[in-house]
């Protein structure tokens, strides 16, 4: 009976401590990804732009935009009175801090009227979608369409007053 007991305990006791050791969290669980410390700080709008090729026909014109296009400098965007929606933008700046909350300087109703210009951000899907959510709890996703260490290009769906939703990016540049 003293053989037995002995392997038996002893393999209970190392099957505990496994077991009990991997349902552990790591602090590395509880890290923050190197995206979030990239987007952490403070950012300055530099564009939007065209987020998609869009097709206007004005008259019997048909006017041709490629993605990428600036909403706020593109001479035929003015012509046609885009521009004034977007030019209120120009010095918009975004600060994004360590703990979690967001504080926008600038003009916001038309760019992103849900998330105003204070509330708590989070990465979300991978570090793929930077979520902004209002003091009123309303969610409101971006993905990043691309982020370096001084760059952000955030996707937007615009409501453009007697236009329609226009899906956007927008451009941000890392300030020091």
């Amino acid at each position: 009976m003293k053989k037995v007991f002995i392997p038996v305990f002893w393999g209970a006791t190392i099957l505990i401590a496994i077991l009990s050791n991997a349902c552990k969290k790591s602090s590395a669980t509880n890290a923050k990804s190197e995206k979030y410390q990239i987007v952490t700080g403070t950012w300055k709008q530099t564009d939007i732009v065209l987020g998609v090729p869009v097709s206007v026909k004005v008259g019997n014109t048909r006017y041709d935009f490629p993605a990428g296009t600036s909403m706020i400098t593109n001479p035929y965007l003015k012509a046609f009175g885009v521009t004034a929606y977007f030019q209120p933008t120009t010095s918009n700046s975004y600060q994004f801090s360590d703990s979690g909350t967001y504080q926008f300087q600038g003009t916001t109703d038309l760019i992103l009227p849900v998330a105003g210009n204070a509330g708590k951000w989070t990465l979300e899907v991978y570090d793929a979608v930077l979520k902004l959510t209002a003091p009123s709890a309303e969610a409101d996703p971006h993905w990043i369409n691309a982020i370096t260490t001084d760059s952000l290009s955030l996707s937007m769906t615009v409501k453009i007053p007697g236009l329609g939703a226009a899906p956007l990016n927008l451009l941000l540049q890392k300030q020091q």
